[in-house]
């Protein structure tokens, strides 16, 4: 029983074995096709490889053959264009230069215009100028010169009349003064309070005199004031004033105004 049961378990082991060897047969015949398969892909690969190679190195000799009819055909368009722009720059220069030479003679002739007007203006604004200084002159303006002189001529009038009243209230006051210090007092004491002397007095402990005399006009007694000295000024003529002698027991006559009223000019 057990020879038999190890007889059929071999059996067995080798129905698997053959089973396992048929696959594997199999699969290397499989294997093999497909290695072959491969081979040939490999094989085409390598010729389309070497075609392309081929292709490729015809390719690049036809660019570079390509590149350098290229660059032969730009360097000759490059010669042709330096040489149409050589002529359109001198046939450009030759037009500016006549064009230049045509604008100068353009400007030296209206400049010669210029100074001939130039100098045809100076000379009719110098005709003109004195034209004008020779004109006669107008009524309105002899007029305004009649008016402005006789305005002148009051304005004088006027300053000589002042002039003239201030001398004689002058000459009254002096007068006034000489009579008041004769009649009262033949030497008054005249001058002005001086506000330090009380100070200086604190100070100093020295008497100071509070007043500090000024001249006056007291001393024109002494000098000789009125008619018949040298040194008097001379009276106002026709003054009644200065032809009444002088008297301490009697008034002074009032002072007669001027005649006429006082007429001031306003000048714009």
């Amino acid at each position: 029983m057990e020879l038999e049961r190890s007889i059929d378990i071999s059996r067995r082991q080798s129905k698997e074995h053959m089973c396992r060897i048929t696959d594997l047969q199999e699969e290397l015949r499989h294997r093999e096709h497909h290695i072959s398969e491969l081979d040939k892909e490999v094989q085409h690969l390598h010729e389309n490889i070497s075609a392309l190679t081929k292709e490729l190195e015809f390719k690049g000799k036809e660019i570079l053959r390509i590149r350098s009819e290229s660059n032969q055909q730009i360097r000759l368009h490059e010669q042709d264009l330096n040489k149409r722009l050589e002529k359109e720059l001198d046939v450009m220069t030759a037009d500016h230069l006549r064009e230049k030479n045509i604008m100068r003679a353009d400007f030296n002739k209206t400049n010669e215009l210029l100074k001939e007007i130039n100098a045809a203006l100076q000379v009719s604004l110098e005709e003109m100028e004195e034209k004008y200084l020779m004109r006669e002159s107008k009524p309105e303006d002899i007029q305004m010169i009649t008016e402005l002189k006789a305005m002148l001529t009051e304005r004088d009038q006027i300053i000589k009349k002042l002039i003239e009243d201030n001398k004689f209230y002058q000459l009254e006051l002096v007068n006034r003064e000489t009579n008041f210090n004769k009649v009262f007092n033949s030497s008054p004491t005249v001058g002005v309070i001086n506000p330090l002397a009380k100070q200086k007095k604190k100070n100093d402990k020295s008497p100071t005199n509070r007043f500090v005399s000024v001249p006056n006009l007291s001393a024109l007694e002494s000098g000789g004031v009125g008619n018949g000295h040298p040194n008097r000024l001379d009276p106002i003529p026709n003054s009644p004033v200065h032809d009444i002698e002088f008297s301490s027991s009697k008034p002074l006559p009032q002072p007669v105004p001027p005649k006429g009223p006082k007429t001031f000019l306003r000048y714009q």
